[in-house]
């Protein structure tokens, strides 16, 4: 059977899980499967040259089906800076025959500006999530009065950025719920911690949120959950310590997925039980490379369990030496997990 003549329902299914190269040779089959698959091929725009945006310019120019297909296909567009950041006026050009990207990203850009961004920004009016890795954000020099009202996510991962880029950039997105601010190390060492602070003037409704930077203090780690706590339903964070998990416990009571990451020796038990028995709503809880003397021992005891029950139903019965060295990495427990423990602590 022709691979034309199958559903398009089908189709869709089946380009979903293969890779852009692939998508391409689809495309150059016939006339039919240029019209199936472009719209897959152009879904996410990945573009890092001066060449390649000045082809895809002319190319939207001179083809009509190309041209309606990146304006009703394109939603994600990845933009890396490989020759010096010299295709911005292009990049902006482009970006008027895109009306309908959501999620856009930056990538190794050095020196780029908040003025800049916005350039950018104001010609995507349905952009949702912006995204930025191994860049390096600076301040605008004039003032920054746009709001980018639409932005609901935001991710930073090894990006550096100074104390006043990072708070323009929080005063431009209000409307922020999920925030995710990767590993780096800043340059500027108070930075980091001075963004946590801004963060909550400016960004009021973050439900979702994921903190691995550097060079902060744990006060203002703990300062940023006791503003969110209330509102949070997922939580990745190092922590940096038993006060952490103290304003966990005492503030995140609507919490549905936590992650701790340790960063810190010396954890008492009680302050990660307590976790479990205020955060009732919680249905997946993440210790990253805990120590294992700091995992109480009703978690061991339950892990082991469910260890036991795994290797019984499978008949492989994993050495126990495997199973700690398991537990000294990541111990990872789901909704069965934490009910099967807030039952034996509270028996």
């Amino acid at each position: 059977m022709n691979l034309i003549n199958l559903p398009h329902e089908l189709l869709q299914m089946i380009t979903n899980h293969l890779p852009r190269q692939s998508i391409s040779r689809l495309c150059l089959t016939c006339t039919q499967g240029y019209g199936l698959f472009l719209p897959t091929l152009y879904r996410h725009l990945e573009l890092g040259h001066r060449t390649q945006i000045k082809q895809l310019a002319q190319g939207l120019i001179r083809n009509r089906f190309l041209k309606e297909t990146v304006q009703q296909h394109t939603h994600i567009l990845t933009l890396s800076c490989r020759q010096g950041g010299n295709s911005h006026d292009l990049i902006i050009l482009l970006f008027n025959r895109l009306p309908n990207i959501k999620q856009l990203y930056f990538r190794d850009f050095l020196n780029l500006s908040v003025q800049r961004i916005v350039k950018v920004l104001h010609r995507l009016p349905n952009l949702t999530l912006l995204d930025f890795s191994y860049c390096d954000l600076k301040e605008s020099e004039e003032v920054v009065v746009v709001m980018l009202e639409g932005i609901t996510t935001l991710n930073l991962v090894w990006t550096d950025f100074s104390t006043a880029a990072i708070r323009q950039l929080w005063m431009m997105t209000p409307n922020l719920t999920r925030v995710h601010l990767g590993a780096n190390h800043n340059r500027q060492k108070l930075t980091n911690d001075t963004a946590l602070i801004s963060l909550t003037e400016s960004c009021p409704r973050i439900n979702d949120l994921e903190v691995s930077l550097q060079q902060v203090q744990e006060d203002s780690i703990c300062k940023l959950i006791q503003t969110y706590g209330p509102q949070l339903e997922r939580l990745s964070v190092r922590c940096e310590g038993n006060d952490t998990l103290r304003t966990i416990a005492h503030h995140t009571q609507s919490l549905q997925q936590l992650i701790l990451r340790c960063n810190y020796s010396g954890y008492y038990n009680h302050h990660v039980m307590h976790i479990f028995q205020q955060c009732q709503s919680l249905t997946h809880l993440e210790m990253v490379s805990w120590p294992l003397q700091d995992v109480p021992t009703v978690v061991l005891d339950q892990l082991r369990y469910r260890h036991i029950e795994t290797s019984t139903s499978s008949s492989i019965s994993a050495p126990t030496s495997s199973y700690i060295e398991g537990i000294k990495r990541t111990v990872a427990l789901d909704r069965l997990d934490l009910q099967e423990i807030r039952r034996l602590c509270l028996s």
